[in-house]
């Protein structure tokens, strides 16, 4: 087949994978050619993330690069481009700027995009894109991977306008989330795909990356990243050292905070199976549980046995949760002590996926709506 992916998520060596990565590496190597369409970047993105603006400009800038057999990754970077923001009057002037924004396909993206069996769409400003699309190949198979809730991740009001209209006209939303599924079931066609994760990865022996007698947990992601639950975390035991990956911290931080940014993820793994525990300390609110199916995190620490703190909102599916509130937790100490008294168990990893079946499985069933329809 040949597969079409709108992200948000660069394909860079020196960024930390999701989702997006693991399955369009996957649909390559299982033969298909696969084309992934990083947007949201253009000329204003040197301000904010200048790095990855010039890790992209380099060699992905407005066209394809063939970074493995079959997997081709390009950035569509103009000067200006549309952006959610938390500011109402931004958002305001925003509205016009993403409709001109998606309304227009630059032409590296073109042959690509109307020879596709398949188009996937994720969560955000992808959606801006939709129907200058489906006007490109309306004979494609539409398929919308929603792993949140647009609210969560910040998305513009437009944004979640457009989704509630264009849902309907997707072929296929595929979800991790049951709560999402129960949703978008009531608009259009429905499957629940669990996440998965790189089981090689963490099954490769490495060393621990801790010095032998310390005792460590760590942090991954930036995703709702509460910077205040972790300073408690590290004030409640100076005996445990926190390491942060892909959030960022404001300001000095005591000793045993250690804030490590971006890594590949090959470098990051060590950092989890060696950890004594892991946290996600998610800033959340009840309508923002759903992370608790469509997060990573949880499954890459519970495949690695760890205990792993979190709000207490996060229901403990797997037996590996220590929950704190987030309203005012009186005990941080006995959080950390509970989390380092669990003992490690191969239980929590059970019935975990890999990405090899994930990214078949969400093939399979866009090939079912694509025999359906034509039938």
């Amino acid at each position: 087949m040949k597969l079409f992916k709108w992200t948000a998520q660069p394909f860079l060596p020196s960024a930390r994978k999701v989702s997006t990565h693991f399955i369009a590496e996957e649909w390559a190597r299982a033969g298909h050619e696969t084309h992934i369409a990083t947007v949201g970047l253009s000329w204003l993105s040197k301000l904010k993330q200048d790095a990855v603006y010039r890790a992209l400009a380099e060699r992905q800038k407005n066209r394809f690069l063939e970074i493995e057999p079959r997997l081709h990754a390009g950035a569509y970077i103009p000067p200006l481009h549309a952006f959610s923001s938390r500011n109402r009057v931004l958002n305001l002037l925003n509205r016009p700027l993403f409709r001109i924004y998606g309304g227009y396909i630059p032409g590296f993206l073109r042959p690509a995009l109307t020879s596709a069996d398949a188009v996937f769409f994720e969560p955000g400003t992808c959606l801006s894109f939709f129907h200058s699309a489906r006007r490109l190949n309306p004979d494609a198979v539409f398929v919308y991977i929603k792993r949140d809730w647009l609210t969560t991740i910040g998305a513009a009001p437009y944004l979640q306008e457009l989704e509630r209209r264009i849902l309907p006209e997707f072929d296929l939303v595929i979800t991790p989330s049951s709560s999402i599924a129960a949703m978008t079931s009531q608009s259009c066609r429905t499957e629940i795909l669990p996440q998965a994760i790189d089981k090689a990865a963490f099954d490769l022996s490495a060393p621990s990356p801790y010095e032998a007698g310390t005792r460590n947990a760590v942090s991954v992601g930036n995703m709702l990243f509460d910077e205040a639950a972790v300073r408690a975390l590290a004030a409640a035991d100076r005996s445990v050292t926190y390491h942060v990956f892909g959030a960022t911290c404001a300001g000095d931080l005591p000793d045993n905070i250690v804030v490590h940014g971006e890594k590949p993820f090959r470098e990051l793994v060590p950092y989890i199976r060696h950890a004594d525990f892991g946290i996600a300390p998610y800033r959340m609110r009840k309508e923002d549980v759903y992370l608790a199916e469509t997060s990573l995190k949880f499954l890459q620490y519970a495949y690695c046995r760890l205990p792993v703190l979190t709000p207490d909102l996060i229901p403990d599916k797997r037996g590996n949760l220590v929950g704190y509130s987030l309203d005012g937790e009186q005990d941080w100490p006995g959080k950390v002590a509970a989390a380092l008294a669990m003992a490690k168990s191969e239980s929590f990893g059970a019935d975990i996926l890999g990405w090899d079946e994930i990214a078949a499985g969400i093939l399979d069933r866009a090939v079912a709506v694509a025999e359906k329809t034509a039938a």
